[in-house]
């Protein structure tokens, strides 16, 4: 003796079962494709030209830290830093620029302008770190050389910085 089953297709179980994983595959991929949609993560550059010719500048800023022979040691205490730095030159100067750049996330890129506080000695206050690598550079408020060191993750509190080559 056969039963046989007299239930519609849309009532069964397996063709609801079947097509379910395309259906998940296709909502996935939509939801994907908003996230991508959504923002650019700021990794390209779209004019590579003035890129370039920056990058040719920056070097020469380097160039110029490493004839005067600097070298600097940053120390981060909670939201206070602090760079060392004895050069005769720069003692003259009474302001120094801190940039932090995120490597991924450029929104959370910081400014940190350091006053001279002692012989060799400038000090300011930063915004908590976004977990992650940051670059550091130190460059003087006529932009006139440059010294740069990367922060391996917020956590870290001592970071030497050299002259950008």
């Amino acid at each position: 003796m056969q039963v046989e089953d007299t239930k519609p297709w849309y009532q069964q179980f397996w063709p609801w079962a079947v097509m379910s994983l395309p259906a998940t595959a296709v909502v996935a991929g939509l939801y994907t494709y908003s996230i991508a949609a959504a923002g650019s993560s700021g990794l390209v550059v779209g004019d590579y030209y003035n890129v370039g010719k920056a990058i040719n500048v920056s070097l020469a800023k380097g160039q110029r830290a490493v004839a005067m022979g600097l070298m600097g040691n940053v120390s981060i205490n909670g939201k206070a830093v602090r760079l060392l730095l004895d050069n005769a030159e720069v003692e003259e100067q009474q302001q120094l620029t801190l940039n932090f750049y995120h490597a991924t996330m450029p929104n959370h890129d910081q400014v940190v302008t350091l006053q001279q506080t002692g012989s060799g000695v400038w000090d300011g206050q930063l915004q908590v770190l976004a977990a992650g690598k940051w670059q550091v550079d130190v460059v003087p408020t006529d932009g006139s050389w440059r010294l740069t060191g990367t922060l391996p993750n917020a956590a870290a509190t001592m970071l030497t910085v050299q002259p950008a080559l």
